[in-house]
């Protein structure tokens, strides 16, 4: 038996346990995430809740970020570039096709990383008009109306600022919601 490979053998299971020890604390981290998310439409006259992607008065509808840990917890403000594009939405359409709908890229003018401080079981409301301001990818070239499930999703990337101003980082969804998405 050749003794250097045993010798070999334990330095190599301990750099495995290692390395699978560490992915397994990462993706339990990433799994636990201190939020839950929500959509809200703007009203609840009909049966068939409904949204709408439109140039001109598109329907107003809200995706809550609520903190269910029980401590406050630090987020990004809307209005910078690292809070401008946290909230994206994911529809499916009735044939399996997926589309992400984000906002689009923007310069900004002043930029600066603030954040808003959400306190445990309270919330941060982000009002969603659904504009020339948010792009799909891939583009939806359907008018009228579609069946689409939607779900919600907040994202935050690690980045220095995140961890200087001590904001969550990782991803939480939204379950599924079905709604008729008008799109003119």
């Amino acid at each position: 038996m050749d003794r250097g490979i045993c010798w070999r053998f334990p330095i190599q299971m301990k750099t495995i346990l290692t390395l699978l020890v560490g992915i397994f604390i990462a993706c339990t981290a990433f799994a636990k995430s201190p939020f839950t998310l929500a959509v809200v439409p703007s009203n609840s006259e009909s049966k068939t809740q409904s949204i709408t992607i439109a140039k001109d008065k598109p329907r107003e509808f809200y995706v809550i970020l609520t903190d269910a840990s029980k401590e406050a917890r630090a987020v990004f403000q809307k209005w910078n570039s690292w809070g401008y594009q946290n909230v994206c939405l994911e529809f499916t359409t009735e044939d399996g096709k997926k589309f992400i709908v984000s906002m689009r890229e923007q310069d900004f003018t002043r930029n600066f990383p603030g954040t808003f401080l959400i306190q445990p079981g309270e919330h941060q409301v982000y009002p969603i008009k659904l504009d020339e301001k948010w792009e799909i990818t891939p583009n939806l070239t359907t008018d009228g109306e579609t069946k689409v499930t939607l779900k919600a999703i907040y994202r935050v990337p690690p980045t220095p600022e995140a961890t200087e101003h001590k904001v969550w980082v990782g991803r939480v969804e939204s379950k599924e919601y079905n709604f008729t998405l008008h799109h003119w």
